[in-house]
């Protein structure tokens, strides 16, 4: 199969092989594919715990339980330390 990339695209995986990531495009390709099937995998099994997890901060939101983007992003920064 044969398949033309616009230039970025031809950019961006020219840019993993020279990370020295991936020995060809045929690899970058096929992690992006992997990837992308494992993205799907995971929302179709957990569609429903993620529509309860938005519909949750929907109700807190609506019950004034909310943070300035302040407080997100010290929130936020703070997990990212404990990790």
């Amino acid at each position: 199969m044969a398949i033309s990339l616009d230039p970025a695209t031809e950019q961006r995986i020219q840019r993993e092989m020279e990370r020295g990531h991936f020995t060809s495009p045929d690899e970058v390709v096929s992690q992006a594919l992997d990837l992308l099937d494992a993205e799907r995998d995971w929302m179709s099994e957990d569609r429903q715990a993620i529509h309860d997890r938005i519909e949750e901060s929907f109700a807190a939101a609506a019950r004034g339980e909310t943070y300035t983007p302040e407080q997100a992003r010290g929130i936020l920064a703070e997990r990212r330390t404990r990790q």
